[in-house]
């Protein structure tokens, strides 16, 4: 205890000043505080961490469109198509954005490219050949490259009587 006092005394603070002695204390508080952040730096964090790799989640936004069923349109042999889908749960949030949409079928197959509207979607495929037909069908890929959490498939096939004319 006397070896500190001593050690005060020697010190004689009004030779040196308070202001000094405060820059030299916050020297110190300053360099062990760099000193702390450059170990937890170069440590790199918990080492159980580093042990395990896991693969970058994808995380998708969770949307339903609801669809609406195809309305159709003959025209002697010929029929002409419009697949029609409604913004549901939460997804005006993707309006503006980019939709894919899948079509099958007899002389409609193929991806199709439409913006996301604040109506929904609507595509208009035509016209298409009665005769033999087979059921056609369209259905929403993604939007933004998000898949929507339901099926959007949508079937049309026209009128019995006009299928059976044109057979």
């Amino acid at each position: 205890m006397w070896r500190l006092r001593l050690f005060f005394e020697r010190l004689n603070f009004k030779r040196l000043g308070w202001k000094r002695l405060l820059i030299v204390v916050a020297a110190v508080v300053v360099a062990l505080v760099a000193a702390g952040m450059a170990f937890a730096f170069l440590r790199g964090g918990d080492d159980s961490a580093t042990a395990t790799t896991q693969a970058p989640e994808e995380t998708t936004n969770l949307f339903y469109l609801r669809a609406v069923a195809p309305r159709v349109q003959v025209s002697g042999c010929t029929m002409y198509i419009k697949f029609t889908w409604k913004p549901d749960y939460h997804a005006d949030q993707y309006i503006g954005y980019p939709a894919l949409i899948q079509t099958t079928g007899t002389g409609i197959s193929g991806t199709h490219r439409l913006p996301f509207k604040a109506n929904g979607l609507s595509l208009q495929v035509g016209p298409v050949e009665l005769r033999g037909y087979s059921v056609w069908q369209a259905k929403v890929l993604s939007i933004d490259g998000d898949p929507p959490g339901n099926d959007t498939t949508v079937q049309a096939a026209p009128p019995q009587a006009s299928a059976t004319n044109c057979g």
